[in-house]
């Protein structure tokens, strides 16, 4: 994993944390305003607390109305006979957690009850009952009156962490709020007035906010968050280096334009350099004499906290400021850090999407440069390769000077040779494009019996070899119609041929099969007599370079021919698979779902020499242009065309010539190169087609590419065809351009 990816993983990690957060206080503020009595509401809190802790058993007590004595509020977990005996104890500055904290009124944490001085007169009560650790909360009203303590206990020895704290002061709060709520203490409609209108505003944070990102979401909150407090201004803002850039500003009532402003000598300079949270209620400009903002302002009262990415680290601020002093700072800090965490969510949030979108950007630049690399290779490994092929095909084809028995015999090795390797560099691309997502496939409706057929008869030469014998094991009676890449479907077929031949013992059989499945699909079967697979070989049988037969050094291939395939046929939406036993035979299928277009015609491919005198009668007197800028490419068509009188070959070497000569001669066709220097053969083919001295001569598209994606450009723009450069196929399209219907 790279560090964007682990970073990426982190912020997700933290995103997800943060919903599932909003979720439970969201689910808190709905309890609280639901009709529970204050008992079953503080008996909620309390499970809420100990969901969060580990460990933990709460109780809240609730100071009386003398505003001395603590008594039982709620303590579903708790032992009995220990709520009992604390039930109506008189607070002080030494008396346990509970009563020195509402005494105090400040958090009280006693990591060990049984050293601790405030606990001398209760430990003996305290550990009787398995209790060796207390923190204890105040729960405060609006306006920081204690009206009893939080009390988490523990039964062992315990620290808290900075989060268990802030849970706990957290609840405290809620706490206090549902005193009030249910305890009636607030009796004035403006007082309920207000904690309805902070409700609206917590759940908006939680709920309404959710649905917004970006600006709209910074501005939501910020405007909340002034609401929620009371306060005049509330803005977020993010560090660039020694300033601060605001993403929403909230300023007296309306929406401000966002500011830049530096750190140095404000408030702000401490809650994002030393990240930690600056409260200053009232006199701020008497600490911050620089602060001209402040001064600007009227600032009296400055509340602000740090926003946090996933490592800890302040990335910017959340603030509220007023022109008046402000009093309930425990309130506010809670409701702050509320309204922080969504906003740190967004940040996080807003971070992996311009992330991921770099990261897209990025891969996407990567593919582009692999796409052209694999175009280059196939045009550059390609080229040398046909050439030499080209060349044994032309001597083979010479009948004028017939080649010897034993220069035939090498000529046919130095044949198989190349082939193979043109296969293997074919399979290499192949993989290399499917691993960066760059296949390209054109479905059309293709008739499977054809196609086949072409693929036995090429593999009969090598069964042959073997002495393996190649059969139907149900003559087909129809056309089989299916949705494919019929070049890619060949593809795939005779390497389901070539390995049942290749991993088979001689004298052997591999028979072909066709059935109509049940879900409407159709299986073309191909089973050997071969080797088979082992159970502890089978889950590799699809994985790329993976050859694990005995006898592998001898076997020609790659391993990764069934790797490709599986990857084709699924891209045009079949399945392939297979089974087999050791010793006795493989059986390789692939479903393809039929299709249910009418049939189109057969096409059949040309695999054998073409006559050359056929050709003689119907290409008499004609003139063929070749535009490429490989000599060796055209010597080698020229030998071709030597085989077939009175056609004369007319070239240039680069586009411009090759149209200047098209346009003085009227060649009866062009055969053009695509990777030509200057301008290239598509652009060429363009030019020609706007000259009307040109534009009705056919054009065949001859290069080594064979990239799908360049082979429908050239035939969308309208090329009579597309070859990749090989002796029979262009004696085939040359006789069917030439020859006169």
């Amino acid at each position: 994993m790279n560090d964007l990816e682990a970073q990426l993983k982190l912020e997700i990690e933290k995103r997800q944390k943060a919903e599932q957060k909003f979720e439970e206080l969201d689910g808190v503020l709905n309890m609280l305003t639901a009709g529970d009595s204050l008992k079953a509401t503080l008996g909620k809190l309390i499970n809420f607390l100990e969901s969060k802790i580990e460990g933990v058993r709460c109780s809240i007590l609730l100071l009386d109305n003398s505003g001395q004595y603590l008594i039982r509020g709620a303590a579903p977990n708790l032992p009995k006979s220990y709520c009992d005996a604390l039930d109506g104890f008189l607070i002080g500055p030494n008396v346990g957690s509970c009563g020195t904290a509402a005494y105090k009124n400040k958090m009280i944490i006693v990591n060990d009850i049984e050293t601790s001085p405030l606990w001398a007169d209760f430990k003996g009560l305290a550990l009787s009952h398995n209790l060796k650790a207390c923190w204890s909360s105040p729960i405060l009203n609006i306006n920081g009156k204690v009206l009893g303590t939080l009390c988490p206990y523990f039964s062992e020895r315990r620290s808290p962490t900075e989060q268990e704290i802030q849970v706990a002061q957290f609840t405290a709060y809620l706490a206090g709020v549902a005193i009030q709520f249910k305890g009636g203490e607030v009796a004035l409609k403006e007082s309920e007035s207000r904690f309805e209108k902070l409700f609206g505003q917590l759940k908006s944070v939680l709920e309404g906010t959710s649905s917004e990102t970006g600006e709209g979401f910074f501005r939501s909150l910020v405007y909340n968050l002034a609401l929620s407090l009371g306060m005049k201004y509330s803005f977020l803002g993010l560090r660039k280096g020694e300033t601060i850039e605001t993403l929403a500003l909230w300023a007296g009532g309306k929406f401000e334009d966002n500011i830049a402003y530096n750190l140095k000598d404000t408030p702000c300079e401490i809650v994002v350099k030393e990240e930690k949270a600056c409260l200053i209620l009232q006199d701020i400009q008497i600490e911050f004499p620089e602060d001209q903002l402040l001064i600007d302002l009227g600032i009296q009262s400055y509340l602000g906290i740090p926003l946090l990415d996933s490592f800890g680290k302040a990335v910017g601020n959340l603030v509220v400021m007023d022109d008046k002093a402000f009093a309930n700072n425990v309130t506010a800090e809670i409701i702050l850090n509320i309204f922080a965490s969504r906003a740190e969510a967004e940040l996080t949030r807003r971070e992996i999407e311009n992330e991921s979108f770099e990261a897209k950007e990025l891969a996407e630049k990567a593919n582009r440069a692999k796409s052209d690399f694999l175009a280059r290779m196939s045009h550059e490994l390609r080229t040398p390769m046909n050439a030499i092929l080209g060349f044994t095909q032309v001597l083979a084809m010479d009948e004028k000077n017939p080649l010897l028995d034993y220069q035939k015999e090498n000529l046919g090795k130095v044949s198989s040779a190349g082939n193979h390797l043109l296969r293997l560099i074919s399979e290499v691309l192949d993989l290399s494009k499917i691993e960066s997502g760059n296949t390209d496939l054109t479905l059309e409706t293709v008739d499977l019996v054809p196609i086949v057929d072409n693929a036995i008869s090429i593999s009969q030469a090598i069964a042959d070899e073997k002495c393996i014998t190649i059969k139907y094991e149900n003559i087909p009676e129809c056309s089989y119609l299916v949705e494919a890449d019929p070049l890619r479907l060949k593809q795939v077929i005779l390497n389901l041929i070539s390995n049942a031949i290749k991993y088979n013992f001689k004298n052997g059989s591999v028979s072909v099969s066709y059935e109509k499945l049940m879900n409407g699909n159709l299986r073309i079967g191909v089973k050997d007599t071969g080797f088979g697979v082992s159970d502890s070989n089978k889950d590799r049988i699809f994985k790329p370079f993976e050859r694990f037969h005995k006898d592998v050094n001898t076997i020609e291939g790659t391993g990764i021919g069934l790797a490709i395939s599986k990857q084709f046929i699924e891209l045009m939406g079949g399945i392939i698979g297979f089974e087999s036993d050791v010793g006795e035979g493989s059986f390789f299928y692939m479903d393809m779902p039929i299709s249910e277009k009418v049939s189109l015609p057969i096409i059949t491919e040309y695999e054998s020499v073409i006559d050359g005198s056929s050709l003689d009668e119907g290409i008499r007197r004609k003139k063929i242009l070749y535009i490429e800028d490989i000599p060796a490419n055209v010597d080698l068509v020229q030998q071709i065309l030597n085989l077939r009188p009175n056609i004369e070959l007319l070239s240039a070497a680069n586009a411009i010539h090759g149209i200047k000569i098209a346009q003085a001669n009227s060649p009866d066709l062009i055969l053009m190169d695509i990777h030509l220097p200057g301008m290239n053969g598509l652009e060429a083919f363009k030019e020609l087609q706007a000259l009307n001295e040109t534009k009705t001569i056919p054009v065949i598209a001859l290069t080594a590419d064979a990239m799908t994606i360049d082979v429908k450009k050239a035939i969308d723009l309208g090329f009579h065809s597309y070859i990749t450069k090989g002796v029979v196929p262009l004696s085939v399209e040359i006789e069917q351009c030439l020859t006169p219907l």
